[in-house]
């Protein structure tokens, strides 16, 4: 896909080539705690408008010469806020506030967070504005819990709200997932496709 050049100040390119880095260094660094860390796993927090959600994984997906960037999170109210988990003989647990917890609430909101940059970070243009709108803001989605067994299809989410809150590269995909009875150790296939039906990956979350 073609890049538009960017005529800003060469400031604004620096600007954004550390703006790059950092995003992906965090990225880096946020994958590189979760498979060190043992015991409770203390997760990354966001505050969203359907509560405080966490992060429940970081995808790089390169599409052409920009890299797409996916954090899923997971959102009910402040029920994920401050739930740990710990690893145990018999397998994950799940507590907070000395209360263990088994199952997800009855439906839970998946915030996934999409950004996009510059595969080359010493390319100081950033994605062109057909990407941004083409591709990262027009994703289409489909779910499904892996709970053993042959897996059925995924099933189709319509975003109940989509935010473009900084009208930069960074776009949040809202979905309402069933959840009832779930055991919170689940993992959610998460598929997304682009506008003429563009397969740009698959991943899962979990916490």
């Amino acid at each position: 896909m073609k890049h538009i050049e960017f005529h800003g100040q060469n400031g604004c390119r620096s600007l954004y080539r550390w703006a790059a880095l950092l995003v992906m260094a965090a990225g880096i660094l946020a994958v590189f705690v979760s498979i060190s860390a043992s015991g409770a796993h203390k997760k990354k927090e966001k505050r969203t408008s359907y509560g405080t959600g966490v992060e429940t994984g970081f995808y790089p997906v390169k599409y052409h010469d920009t890299c797409l960037i996916f954090r899923p999170f997971f959102v009910s109210g402040d029920f994920f806020s401050g739930l740990n988990q710990i690893d145990t003989p018999a397998g994950k647990q799940f507590e907070k506030k000395k209360q263990t917890y088994r199952t997800f609430p009855d439906s839970i909101i998946v915030d996934v967070e999409v950004d996009a940059i510059p595969c080359d970070i010493s390319d100081p243009r950033p994605p062109s504005t057909d990407i941004e709108i083409g591709i990262v803001g027009t994703l289409s989605f489909g779910t499904n819990w892996k709970i053993g067994g042959p897996q059925p299809p995924l099933r189709a989410v319509v975003p109940i709200k989509v935010e473009h809150p900084y009208h930069g590269p960074i776009w949040d995909y809202f979905l309402e997932i069933p959840a009832k009875d779930i055991p919170l150790a689940t993992e959610l296939s998460i598929e997304v496709t682009a506008r003429d039906r563009i397969n740009i990956g698959a991943f899962s979350a979990h916490l």
